[in-house]
């Protein structure tokens, strides 16, 4: 096996963060480390020159892990225009992407689902400054973006509807060992 970078992004409410459990429990340890994109921490009002540092910073952890022979499994919320952007600025690894996807209802229902509390709210308006409403339609549109741009690249479209985290988890974890043939 090579190691490489395995980007799980989609947009948010698809189930990124949730699958991080059984990642880490089923991706061998001696070969993969498994990390939240957010795992640093969201600053108020976090807009794309963030993440753009937190996608470098996950590059050199990448490629600090491949010295070590360690692939570096990264879920959060990428574009893939910032991938790409990272790939043409200095850093040749290996990445492979799969972009979580679901339905607009889908998207709704599960960003909603996180928001019905007052603390909820406050957080979400301190890290987006947005309402739950906005923040739905926001992400229902980024979703079809990320979907072309998945199919465009050739990146693994993982269709999570209906789908509890663990078989999600275990789709993708089926996905990351198709890349290390």
């Amino acid at each position: 096996m090579k190691p490489q970078l395995f980007i799980i992004t989609g947009v948010n409410g698809i189930g990124k963060s949730c699958i991080i459990p059984k990642l880490r429990d089923h991706l061998n340890s001696i070969n993969f480390v498994v990390h939240d994109f957010d795992e640093r921490g969201v600053p108020d009002n976090a807009d794309s020159e963030w993440r753009k540092s937190e996608i470098k910073h996950w590059f050199t952890i990448a490629e600090q892990n491949i010295s070590k022979k360690l692939s570096t499994v990264v879920c959060g919320f990428m574009k893939m225009s910032d991938i790409k952007h990272a790939l043409e600025n200095g850093y040749s690894i290996k990445v492979s992407v799969c972009v979580l996807d679901a339905s607009p209802e889908t998207i709704s229902s599960r960003i909603l689902s996180r928001y019905l509390t007052p603390e909820s709210l406050i957080e979400l308006k301190r890290t987006t400054g947005k309402t739950p409403e906005k923040f739905v339609s926001d992400n229902v549109w980024v979703a079809s973006k990320f979907r072309e741009e998945a199919k465009e690249n050739a990146y693994y479209l993982l269709d999570t509807n209906e789908q509890r985290p663990d078989k999600v988890a275990t789709s993708v974890i089926a996905w990351i060992n198709t890349q290390n043939i």
